[in-house]
């Protein structure tokens, strides 16, 4: 079985992150009504708050200026104004909400105009990865963990809609955001093809 955690790692190197506080995700996710998967938390613990390959930023429940909650919160209210149809969900049986526990939750941005979503789901994982794309105006489900999607990413696969995948330079470009306006440009690991 593959360890996508290690797998995302080979990508972007060791952690880098300052570490999230245990309170700080129990607080977070209280507010949600919802356990985030662990495979996210992880990986936001390990790296967040990071800008990877100019594409795509990783956000952590305690990153000053990059906040998880922060985020989820404002983007809730943004989606929740929008007139979406179940035109916008195809492969979906009806319109999804926004917000958790039971709607979409937002969780990253990518530099391209997509939103990344957890919604929790019956498969064998409890959750799916949807994705926003506004090109398109539509949402595209991929039944896969978070470390997984993330990994299929970061390796130019189609993850956030038809021929969405992208090549990312190898080593790939990191940013690290300390407290603002603090940051810290830097290349993960040489790859093998």
């Amino acid at each position: 079985m593959i360890d996508f955690l290690e797998e995302v790692r080979g990508i972007i190197g060791p952690p880098s992150g300052p570490g999230v506080p245990a309170e700080c995700w129990h607080r977070l996710e209280a507010e949600l009504g919802v356990e985030l998967p662990g495979d996210f938390k992880t990986l936001a613990e390990r790296y967040a708050p990071i800008e990877i390959g100019r594409s795509i930023s990783l956000r952590g429940p305690a990153a000053h200026g990059w906040d998880l909650g922060k985020y989820i919160r404002e983007t809730v209210v943004a989606y929740q104004d929008c007139e979406f149809t179940d035109e916008n969900f195809p492969g979906f049986p009806t319109a999804l909400g926004f917000g958790a526990p039971d709607g979409l939750i937002p969780i990253m941005p990518t530099a391209h105009g997509e939103e990344v979503f957890l919604l929790r789901t019956g498969t064998g994982y409890g959750w799916c990865i949807v994705v926003y794309v506004g090109d398109d105006d539509e949402f595209y489900r991929y039944d896969l963990t978070f470390a997984e999607w993330f990994y299929r990413y970061l390796r130019g696969e189609d993850m956030t809609g038809p021929n969405s995948g992208q090549e990312f330079s190898n080593p790939i470009p990191l940013t690290d955001y300390g407290v603002l306006p603090m940051r810290t440009e830097r290349f993960g690991p040489v790859r093998d093809s």
